[in-house]
């Protein structure tokens, strides 16, 4: 079943850009894990989750790794002529993020131990 994501649609750029949310939600996780995304004019990029143990198998993206991404770009923005306090603003939170999702892994490998 696709669904539309439009919590990105903040100014006329990011309105032009869909997101397709293209499986259902797994149901234990109840997250869904493969993602279109359309901009105007270019091939749609998929983005596909882990889905399952990844000790098992790694299939997918994490959290962490899109985390980390906007975290490399904001640094750099934050290094040149865009630097401003929302993206300061934002780069902390994804840091937080970042952080939380290290806490979160350290927890579960104690609670498998």
């Amino acid at each position: 079943m696709l669904r539309d994501i439009r919590t990105h649609e903040t100014d006329n750029l990011n309105k032009d850009i869909s997101i397709l949310v293209l499986d259902d939600p797994d149901p234990v996780s109840l997250a869904s894990h493969c993602y279109s995304v359309a901009i105007p004019g270019r091939t749609s990029t998929l983005i596909r989750f882990q889905h399952g143990n990844p000790s098992i198998e790694i299939n997918g993206l994490t959290n962490e790794v899109l985390l980390a991404i906007m975290a490399d770009r904001l640094k750099a923005f934050q290094r040149g002529p865009f630097a401003c306090s929302e993206n300061a603003a934002m780069l902390e939170h994804i840091e937080g993020a970042l952080l939380a999702c290290a806490e979160r892994a350290a927890r579960v490998a104690l609670e498998q131990n």
